[in-house]
């Protein structure tokens, strides 16, 4: 499975952080996650700061599965709209819903403040647009109902968008700080790191190839015959936890992103916020903490584990066919930005559900595991979202919100 192929910005950028060793003798603990990309990272996070006893283990190096070929840009915007989602669930949790994330962005940055490294975190505005015409009133429904619903956004017609921006916008809903940016893999070794302090063990190389229930524990085995007796697991192995479900848990895509160098000059872009088409797949656009554009989308569906998007390389002739459609649509984006020049090219597995939610908690067929499969456009702030409720739960709560991300809905 070829999750992230190519040079990601993040690892290409990022020294490895921190070397842990691979699991060498039988250990006992609370919790121990199965997992250690920034969703696994931030359940260790949660979970230390409880002075919970926990073990994360990877069975590669930390971060370097779906963590460094991830976008992480953060929104409140899920990838179904409020209208949609309304439909879907109820007014009231479709805005319950949206407000959890808009709380997890601000969460991000409380996390931050309590670890080593802002991890390039900074709140931005973002923009959700459309170049159509016979989408603008689907477009003034969505804002009027957002606006109704207390977020804190701005209508922008043809008019308006054209003073700020360098594209043909048709109609758009730009929504005052409720996006941001950050380093996925700074972060995800941040949080480990601050894990670490308050005794998190961490052991990367380290495959788990059995997990049993023995009574009121469980007892996962390691690759090279080791074992793990814990309380309580938490599977956050993304992608690869759908093999636990017999269930479609999410449609698969491959995603592609081309990253330029650093520039000086970002005419025709509004406050550097967040962009996001309505096309589906939709264009994404995002700036870094260093002045480069990352933009991404020409998603295509993944077939089976032989079919070509499954295992497609970097150098193979599809994806430089997606990698220049999307700088010529970066140069269109922004025509008066000069000297924008591709540094990095690389695509990633993108998971989508239904209903653009994440799957979380418990299944009636894993005794004593949690489960946190953060799939979506919002991949960085679900983790943070069911990193908590699985805190909520390990403590003997049970938040209401667990209902619409179950994981038999």
């Amino acid at each position: 499975m070829k999750v992230v192929t190519g040079e990601t910005i993040w690892t290409q950028l990022n020294n490895v952080k921190n070397k842990y060793t691979y699991l060498s003798k039988d250990i006992e603990c609370d919790v121990v996650i199965i997992g250690a990309g920034v969703t696994g990272a931030l359940c260790s996070y949660y979970l230390t700061q409880e002075n919970v006893d926990t073990v994360i283990v990877d069975k590669n190096i930390i971060g370097y599965g779906s963590t460094r070929g991830c976008t992480a840009i953060l929104q409140y915007e899920i990838d179904v709209d409020l209208t949609g989602l309304k439909g879907l669930v109820g007014y009231e949790n479709a805005v319950n819903c949206f407000n959890e994330t808009k709380n997890a962005l601000y969460e991000i940055d409380n996390i931050t403040k309590n670890l080593d490294d802002n991890c390039g975190f900074a709140i931005k505005d973002c923009l959700y647009y459309s170049y159509k015409d016979n989408e603008t009133s689907f477009m003034q429904s969505e804002y009027n109902l957002r606006k109704e619903s207390g977020f804190d956004v701005e209508y922008l017609d043809k008019e308006k968008g054209s003073n700020r921006f360098s594209f043909d916008i048709k109609s758009g809903i730009y929504s005052n700080k409720l996006a941001g940016e950050i380093d996925p893999y700074r972060f995800t070794h941040s949080l480990i790191r601050k894990g670490v302090e308050k005794g998190l063990r961490v052991y990367e190389n380290t495959e788990i190839i059995s997990t049993n229930n023995y009574g009121d524990k469980v007892i996962l085995k390691t690759h090279n015959g080791f074992t793990i007796k814990a309380n309580k697991v938490i599977i956050a192995t993304g992608y690869e936890a759908r093999k636990y479900f017999d269930k479609k848990t999410a449609i698969l895509t491959r995603s592609f992103n081309i990253v330029t160098k650093p520039l000086s000059n970002f005419e025709g872009w509004y406050k550097k916020c967040i962009i996001r088409d309505t096309d589906d797949p939709y264009i994404y656009i995002r700036g870094t903490e260093d002045n480069r554009i990352i933009i991404g989308g020409e998603d295509e569906k993944i077939g089976g584990e032989r079919s070509k998007q499954y295992n497609l390389t970097n150098e193979d002739k599809v994806s430089q066919e997606k990698y220049k459609i999307l700088f010529d649509k970066l140069k269109n984006y922004f025509p008066n930005i000069n000297n924008m020049n591709i540094e990095y090219e690389f695509s990633g597995f993108f998971g989508e559900t239904k209903d653009g939610l994440p799957y979380v908690g418990k299944h009636k067929d894993y005794k004593n595991h949690y489960f946190l499969m953060a799939y979506g456009s919002n991949g960085v702030i679900y983790g943070v979202t069911g990193a908590r409720l699985i805190k909520e739960l390990y403590f003997g709560n049970n938040p209401s919100i667990l209902e619409l991300f179950r994981l038999d809905r």
